[in-house]
């Protein structure tokens, strides 16, 4: 079995982002859905933790598409 590279990362990772603003776009025609709104908080804690390890381990954000505010996007 292969290791995971860093382009598949990057790409799991934009995976995520593109879940995440979908979740960000359905929380506003749904602002009152509890679930959308448990989507939307579990999508900002799975990013702000891979942004958190990344960070630590020095790496550039911007390479994995990170270089934003979270709170910008959710």
């Amino acid at each position: 079995m292969s290791k995971l590279t860093a382009e598949r990362l990057k790409y799991i990772i934009a995976r995520v982002i593109d879940n995440a603003n979908d979740a960000f776009e359905e929380s506003k025609t749904e602002p009152d859905d509890a679930f959308i709104a448990g989507k939307k908080t579990a999508y900002y804690e799975v990013l702000d933790t891979i942004k958190n390890e990344l960070d630590v381990s020095e790496q550039d954000l911007k390479e994995y598409g990170l270089n934003f505010t979270l709170e910008e996007l959710l």
